[in-house]
């Protein structure tokens, strides 16, 4: 009974310094982990660019050549 009410009156200031503590290095602002993650997302974000910029090309490269053809059949 006696850790039972120990548990009840610290339990919960063990708990908020335990979140505390395990939190603190998150709030780390230039860390090589933040690092890596900035540069692959960068890395993405002009992969996706180029991606999008060759389909619309092949898109009106295909719209283009079909209203040609389209045209010379007439």
């Amino acid at each position: 009974m006696k850790y039972i009410t120990l548990k009840r009156k610290f339990g919960q200031v063990a708990l908020v310094t335990t979140s505390a503590v395990m939190a603190a290095p998150s709030f780390a602002e230039d860390s090589a982990t933040v690092t890596a993650i900035k540069s692959a997302v960068a890395a993405g974000q002009s992969s996706v660019q180029v991606t999008v910029a060759g389909v619309i090309g092949l898109a009106a490269l295909g719209f283009g050549v079909g209203m040609i053809i389209s045209y010379l059949r007439r």
